[in-house]
């Protein structure tokens, strides 16, 4: 009878436990939090695909941000129905190997950059890389809340590009529909990061609760990089300041 009791009155303290860990792991579709932030899951599982109209390119997201995604883009044909192009996208989910084949075909030499990487050392083919590219597990394209947007220039946003339009409209309606401009220009983010990306959009009400849970897995010792790529051995801290130096703005969305 005692241990009937006892059980009774534990029960409850089970369910909550069991509720907890629930709540706390739905945010990564049952994907264990290291591997999700770091891009190492099979993106079926936990993201949704999505094509642009007439536009055979698959592209996974998670579902909020293609959502809230298909939002804006309506609501921006609708403020500007003599636009032809409505937004598109470029690029969306990464896994840890598409960034890891992007920053070692950057490492080589075999992908071109504002330099050669030919007579450089690692720690300058390093810096030059990380202008633009994220270091494979850092990238905020593994979360599914990233997208790119139209073109990867930030000429094309710019005055008398064809994408000016469209990035000043974002620039004063994105926060509407929970998106954020992450890499804003450098003297804004302490001239520190990645250079601006005119291009680059985040769905903040999720992408601010991984960049927050990245931040403590790194700094328990928890997320490791070291060995996993070339020149990840010369990284040091650099993954934290990168992943941290992002526009403000962006976390005050929830």
């Amino acid at each position: 009878m005692s241990f009937l009791r006892s059980s009774i009155l534990l029960l409850p303290l089970l369910l909550s436990s069991v509720l907890i860990g629930q709540s706390k792991g739905d945010i990564y579709e049952g994907t264990p939090v290291q591997d999700y932030l770091t891009g190492n899951f099979q993106k079926e599982k936990a993201l949704v695909l999505y094509k642009n109209p007439d536009d055979n390119r698959e592209f996974y997201l998670r579902a909020e941000t293609k959502a809230a995604f298909l939002k804006l883009r309506e609501e921006y044909k609708k403020a500007h129905p003599e636009e032809r192009q409505a937004p598109f996208l470029v690029s969306a989910f990464r896994s840890f190997s598409d960034q890891k084949s992007i920053w070692e075909s950057k490492y080589t030499g075999k992908k071109k950059m504002r330099e050669p990487v030919a007579g450089k050392t690692p720690e300058e083919i390093v810096s030059l890389i990380l202008e633009f590219s994220s270091a494979p597990g850092t990238s905020r394209h593994h979360w599914g809340t990233d997208i790119d947007i139209n073109a990867l220039e930030n000429s094309y946003f710019e005055k008398d590009g064809k994408g000016e339009k469209f990035y000043l409209w974002m620039k004063k309606n994105a926060y509407k529909y929970g998106f954020c401009q992450p890499y804003t220009p450098k003297k804004e983010r302490n001239d520190k990061g990645y250079n601006e990306e005119k291009w680059h959009w985040s769905y903040a009400p999720l992408s601010n609760q991984f960049h927050k849970q990245w931040v403590s897995e790194y700094k328990s010792g928890k997320l490791k990089l070291a060995g996993k790529f070339l020149g990840a051995d010369i990284l040091g801290n650099l993954p934290l300041e990168y992943v941290n130096s992002i526009n403000p703005e962006c976390l005050k969305i929830k």
